[in-house]
């Protein structure tokens, strides 16, 4: 036992003066002067006073730093070098009023056998089923002989969709130029696709947005076929301009239905169902201001660390991308499901688990009495019992975009055999927002760096010197080498 002791205390021992001998010999100031014989005790515990209070706020000011570094990394700055940009003019989405092709649907009946009032009946169900959104369910027609030939054709919830689309001429294909809906500037093509909005099956000209955006896409998970139409002249996805151009725009005519609806958004967005500027039966000339949000170059953080996400950077269930107003309509989607226990027909539901469909009854019932709940995401009077969480991150690459004018072109489906919307602008920003940079992993180094050499006197070298005082020279220690 007394042997033990003694092994004990000579273990002990040694490394206490292993410690002591690293106190003697390393870099970072104060520590010497606690294992020095010739001070007293008062004077050790001041330097121990001292070096503990250097240690806790060196700690604190380098998390300070850390902090920094996640949470407050990058900025909006503005520029004002307007000379030298190239805005992109803003995206039109245009709704028309006529979804149902009469051809295609005549067909449909008669492979499947509907004839006489059942065919009025079904044409009128299925045309408002097909210009249903959060404001007007409640025009879908409601009757005993609907239900009778849902029944017989065995039309399920889950597929209203699908049936609307097959019924839909894309007319953006249509090969006689005239009637074929189509975005130009003079003798240029701009690219226009077919999209599905929480406003049905749209029409979507001049966007930056992949095609990944596209109603084929986001139906059935297919790509849209290449449109040889467009390549009959200069074709361009989407539409430049600078401050030394003046009146820059294009046009997305080609409809020939009674009346359409427009939207003016961001090139980097998707329509808002609720920001449209309402029915014409006319062509109008929208005239909008567009200040940019572009980002530098090297803006490769964690969404987290720059507060954004870019268009690949998806997080959401049902949409292989993201915008900030596609996550809003990801919200309505967990909105309706919670209140109404299912999802209108509209929304994209190619995922692993997919929501049930509400049949037309339903939307009938249930969504107009939230309607306002589910477009705005809140309530004025709180009377649900749990309100919407939804937090959706902002575009890195957006526009703010402001239509000052709205001027509509009369006459204009008489000379051009259909009716359009027209983006023109006269007057480009002089100002931008850019998102910067403004510490790096660099400066966080440095932040870092600074902070434990005036605390502490620490230094890369004193890193270093700790670890080989505690990994070599304490091996070669044990290993019974003198140093």
């Amino acid at each position: 036992y007394r042997k033990m002791s003694n092994k004990k205390r000579t273990c002990a021992k040694t490394i206490i003066n292993f410690i002591v001998s690293y106190f003697n010999n390393c870099c970072i100031h104060g520590f010497r002067y606690l294992v020095q014989s010739m001070l007293v005790l008062f004077e050790k515990l001041l330097w121990l006073m001292l070096l503990l209070i250097s240690i806790y706020f060196c700690i604190i000011v380098c998390l300070s730093s850390i902090d920094r570094y996640y949470t407050k990394s990058t900025h909006i700055g503005l520029e004002r070098n307007y000379h030298f940009w190239n805005t992109t003019v803003p995206s039109i989405t245009v709704c028309p009023m006529q979804r149902i092709n009469d051809t295609f649907f005549a067909d449909f009946c008669r492979k499947n056998g509907i004839k006489g009032q059942q065919k009025s009946v079904f044409w009128d169900f299925l045309e408002n089923l097909a210009n249903s959104t959060y404001i007007n369910f409640q025009n879908i027609p409601e009757n005993d002989q609907i239900d009778q030939i849902i029944k017989d054709i065995k039309l399920e919830p889950e597929n209203y969709m699908d049936l609307i689309y097959n019924l839909t001429y894309d007319s953006s294909y249509e090969p006689i130029e005239k009637q074929r809906t189509r975005s130009i500037d003079g003798q240029v093509n701009i690219h226009v696709r077919q999209v599905l909005t929480e406003y049905g099956l749209c029409y979507l000209g001049n966007s930056k947005l992949g095609e990944e955006y596209s109603s084929r896409y986001l139906i059935f998970g297919k790509y849209p076929e290449f449109n040889k139409y467009e390549m009959t002249r200069k074709l361009l996805q989407y539409q430049l301009g600078s401050y030394f151009e003046k009146d820059v725009g294009y046009t997305l005519l080609g409809f020939s239905s009674e009346a359409i609806d427009s939207y003016i958004h961001s090139a980097f967005e998707v329509m808002k169902v609720d920001a449209n500027f309402g029915y014409t039966d006319e062509g109008v000339v929208y005239d909008p201001v567009s200040e940019e949000i572009i980002a530098e170059d090297n803006l490769e953080k964690t969404v987290g660390m720059r507060k954004c996400r870019f268009y690949h950077e998806s997080n959401l269930t049902h949409f292989p991308f993201y915008t900030r107003n596609v996550c809003q309509q990801e919200c309505r989607i967990n909105l309706a499901y919670r209140i109404c226990k299912c999802i209108p027909h509209f929304y994209p539901n190619r995922i692993a688990h997919p929501k049930k469909v509400c049949d037309y009854k339903t939307l009938r019932s249930c969504f107009p009495r939230h309607a306002s709940f589910f477009l705005k995401l809140y309530e004025e009077h709180g009377k649900h019992e749990k309100p919407a969480t939804c937090y959706c991150e902002q575009n890195c690459l957006d526009a703010v975009v402001t239509t000052r004018t709205a001027l509509p072109m009369i006459g204009s489906k008489q000379l051009l055999g259909s009716i359009g919307s027209a983006i023109s602008i006269k007057t480009w920003p002089q100002n931008r927002l850019k998102r910067q940079v403004i510490f790096s992993l660099t400066d966080l180094l440095v932040s870092i760096g600074g902070t434990a050499g005036l605390f502490l006197g620490f230094s890369v070298l004193g890193l270093v010197e700790l670890l080989y005082f505690f990994t070599v020279r304490l091996l070669l220690q044990i290993l019974g080498y003198t140093l």
